[in-house]
């Protein structure tokens, strides 16, 4: 009985992952569409990638000042940039 119910909580959790796997995959691309036409539409401000005045500000203190790693997290923290975006961003900051 024990086994059953193991091998049925596998199966569960399984299935479970694929769904949420799934979901991911579809929020990635309803924000990437989003983004587009906030650009497209020059309303930049409503894109997961907008970074306020304040905290552009912010980032490039944090990198004048040798502290990168800070600003990357903090353009990660107020974005949906990945790190590999963000560190970019950073890196094109004056």
């Amino acid at each position: 009985m024990e086994s059953v119910i193991f091998v049925l909580l596998i199966i569960f959790s399984a299935l479970m992952f694929n769904e949420i796997s799934s979901l991911k995959k579809r929020v990635k691309s309803q924000e990437e569409r989003i983004n587009q036409l906030a650009k497209l539409t020059g309303y930049d401000n409503l894109s997961s990638y907008w970074v306020s005045d304040e905290v552009k500000e912010l980032a490039t203190h944090l990198k004048r000042t040798g502290k990168e790693v800070e600003a990357v997290k903090r353009i990660r923290k107020h974005t949906q940039m990945s790190l590999l975006e963000a560190k970019k961003y950073v890196d094109a900051l004056d």
